[in-house]
């Protein structure tokens, strides 16, 4: 896999794609979405436009053709996926898509890459603040061409935390205890706590050093597709480390990212 022509390949689509969602978002009176409930579990209730739809469909049209050598994993059209190969491509089209719909400047462009389950490439895009990062194996990530870098933070007393929380998850019910715990444990021994919920976005400002670190503490077991790009992003950012926590007694594992003693302090206490 050329990783470079793949960036190049996908950051293309997402300036141009980009375009088309900052021009919408600029007017609302545009925007079609419509509420529809998951299958996968009750009480969901999640939103999506008519953007997100095609926007994914163009990022697959040009990768598949591009480089056959991927498999997909879409959000918006799983008949499509083919998981079978060694790479695969994960595709969040808008992540942050109530944001949009509701005139908030919080969402992302986000297409990943994995190898053999490690992710390998990212891009993420937000059309609003025009950022751009990108990054991928023997690449370093990137903000609109300038290396970065994660924070230098070293206590977690003196970090800004990124949690990310889904109540309407299907792991709330059975885990909603530990969760609540964990999120209370991390507001008393971090400097300060934020729960965005955007995963694109969050994990983006984690590589660029913005957030000290970022924890998936209801663990993206249905929406790997959030934090696929970003979990490379942080991964090839200069001083970047993530880990995949097996907690026991969890369904999935907790991503965390950041830079080396975060990530070791913010395991211990997930751990705890």
């Amino acid at each position: 896999m050329d990783y470079q022509k793949l960036l190049d390949e996908i950051k293309s689509v997402a300036l141009e794609e980009g375009k088309v969602l900052r021009q919408s978002f600029m007017n609302p009176e545009k925007i079609q979405g419509e509420f529809t409930k998951t299958e996968k579990w009750e009480d969901d209730l999640d939103i999506t436009t008519k953007l997100d739809s095609s926007i994914e469909r163009v990022f697959y049209e040009r990768l598949s053709t591009s480089f056959p050598e991927l498999g997909f994993f879409l959000e918006e059209h799983p008949e499509l996926n083919n998981e079978d190969k060694n790479f695969v491509c994960y595709i969040d089209p808008i992540d942050g898509t109530k944001h949009f719909a509701k005139g908030i400047p919080l969402f992302n462009m986000s297409v990943g890459i994995v190898r053999d389950g490690e992710p390998v490439a990212g891009v993420t895009y937000n059309p609003i603040a025009k950022q751009l990062y990108a990054g991928a194996e023997g690449i370093p990530t990137t903000l609109n061409g300038k290396p970065v870098s994660v924070s230098t933070t070293q206590r977690l007393e003196d970090a800004f935390v990124a949690l990310d929380v889904a109540s309407h998850k299907e792991n709330w019910e059975a885990e909603k205890d530990w969760m609540n715990k964990k999120i209370v444990e991390f507001n008393l021994k971090a400097k300060r706590i934020r729960l965005f919920s955007v995963g694109a976005c969050v994990t983006s400002w984690v590589a660029n050093g913005a957030l000290d670190a970022f924890v998936s503490i209801w663990g993206h077991g249905s929406k790997p597709f959030d934090i696929a790009a970003g979990k490379a992003l942080i991964k090839y950012s200069k001083g970047g480390k993530i880990v995949d926590l097996e907690v026991p007694g969890l369904s999935t594992p907790r991503f965390v990212g950041g830079n080396k003693y975060l990530v070791e302090e913010i395991t211990k206490v997930l751990l705890e």
